[in-house]
């Protein structure tokens, strides 16, 4: 209620009803007085017809008898009844007080004008009564001369008539009024409610409040705008979510790496520290030192280029334009990219028949990179003359890549958090085989970026199962 918007609503509206109100009304008075006045001077009419037959022999109505029946008739029909000669001189009068201001009465337009028309009208006060009278007058052609017949009615009767269709029409009126003012009421706060309450999710979002939501929202215009502004709020929340979410990935990120590069650079600076304090000069050890020194720069370098390709992967994501892929290629390219080091491990690989069907909707780079990673997880975890074996199962709906290990295998309570950044199951065993602890992070966006789906199986000692599942064609 101490809404302006409100206010201005509700008082338009009162406005425009109660100035239809007050035209309606005046024009429904005009028309009753015109219609009670014409079906009053038709009744007149009609009463000069009925009495004309009295007096158009022009000597039996003289007669006092009938004159007493004329006026007892007249009385019925509550009239005044006047009979004049052909210079207005007064020969019948039904009411005596009439008489006595006859001369007076001057001039007398409806008898003049029933000389010349058919009927004579006029209406006049009265100077005895001092009421208002409506006066019809015809004019009778008798053997005796001509008479001028003339009926007239107190307006003060069709005064109360008047009057009683005028409260009845008031009391309509301000009904009706109090009626359209309750339902501008309802009218206007269905309207200005939502609104308001527009107004207010607005105000909240404008204010960081970006779960704020418009609940009651109207079956027409201003509940699609509430809508909108829903929509509106949810797309912002999201933004702002995903944009929150991205900082903390990147602050945790900027962390793990520096974590992560902290070991090698202080083993690093170390075992330079002691070349260059003397242990160049040893040859037993300097060359160990060296390539411990390698070892670490290529620890790092693979750091660095694994977070430039989850930083490239993350920014593209979404974008990648799906096409058929065939996986037999990629299975041959990744396969000669690992046979020397399977070799040298003994490593038994066991890979799918060429003949099946492989194709799927992917991307050829991101397939390969997911295999890559995949075969090298499973050749650093597995140990010497162990087995890896790789496996499609495809139909006509999803086509199944299985990397299957005999190595040390993954925990339950650990499965859950190996696609995570910098997630390691044993970080010191991880850092001898040299990996990243970006590895599978890559490989679950790739499989993300590309519509698909990757799980993990696996027991301890007893080797894990990575099963990438892809869209066939």
């Amino acid at each position: 209620m101490r809404s302006k918007f409100f206010w201005k609503n509700f008082l338009s509206f009162v406005v425009i009803i109660c100035f239809t109100t007050f035209v309606v009304s005046y024009l429904l008075i005009i028309q009753s007085q015109n219609f009670i006045e014409s079906t009053a001077t038709d009744s007149l009419r009609e009463k000069l017809v009925i009495f004309e037959p009295y007096f158009e022999d022009g000597v039996s109505w003289r007669d006092p008898e009938q004159i007493r029946k004329i006026v007892e008739v007249a009385r019925e029909a509550k009239v005044r009844i006047s009979v004049l000669d052909q210079d207005e001189s007064l020969l019948l009068e039904s009411d005596a007080n009439e008489i006595m201001s006859y001369e007076n009465q001057r001039p007398r337009p409806e008898l003049s004008e029933a000389k010349v028309k058919e009927v004579g009208l006029a209406k006049r006060v009265s100077p005895i009564s001092k009421l208002e009278t409506l006066y019809s007058a015809k004019k009778i052609e008798t053997p005796r001369g001509t008479l001028l017949l003339r009926l007239g009615v107190p307006m003060q009767k069709l005064e109360e008539r008047l009057k009683e269709i005028f409260t009845a029409l008031a009391i309509g009126a301000a009904f009706g009024m109090v009626l359209s003012v309750l339902i501008a009421l309802i009218l206007v706060r269905r309207i200005t409610d939502p609104v308001r309450e527009m107004t207010k999710v607005a105000e909240a979002i404008s204010h960081g409040n970006y779960a704020a939501r418009i609940r009651r929202l109207p079956a027409n215009e201003l509940g699609t705008l509430g809508e909108a502004i829903n929509r509106l709020a949810e797309a912002v929340q999201a933004n702002i979510s995903r944009r929150e979410k991205m900082e903390k990935i990147r602050r945790d990120f900027s962390s793990n790496v520096s974590h992560e590069l902290k070991t090698p650079l202080t083993s690093i600076k170390g075992y330079a520290d002691t070349l260059l304090e003397g242990a160049i000069d040893d040859k037993e050890n300097n060359v160990r030192f060296l390539r411990i020194i390698n070892s670490n720069v290529e620890r790092m370098v693979s750091l660095v280029n694994e977070s430039l390709n989850l930083a490239t992967i993350e920014a593209n994501e979404g974008i990648v334009e799906l096409t058929p892929v065939d996986w037999k290629p990629i299975i041959q390219e990744a396969v000669n990219r690992h046979q020397i080091r399977m070799n040298e491990k003994g490593i038994v690989f066991k890979h799918p028949d060429a003949a099946e069907n492989m194709l799927v909707r992917g991307d050829r780079k991101a397939m390969f990179h997911i295999l890559d990673n995949l075969l090298q997880n499973a050749l650093s975890y597995t140990p010497a003359n162990g087995e890896v074996e790789l496996k499609v199962i495809s139909d006509n709906k999803f086509c199944e890549l299985s990397v299957s290990d005999t190595g040390i295998g993954i925990a339950k309570h650990d499965q859950s958090r190996i696609f995570q950044r910098f997630y390691r199951v044993d970080a010191a065993r991880t850092r001898n085989e040299g990996g990243t602890g970006l590895g599978l992070a890559i490989v679950k966006h790739l499989v993300i970026q590309i519509q698909g789906s990757i799980t993990v199986a696996s027991e301890i000692n007893r080797g894990s199962t990575f099963t990438v599942r892809l869209p066939s064609v």
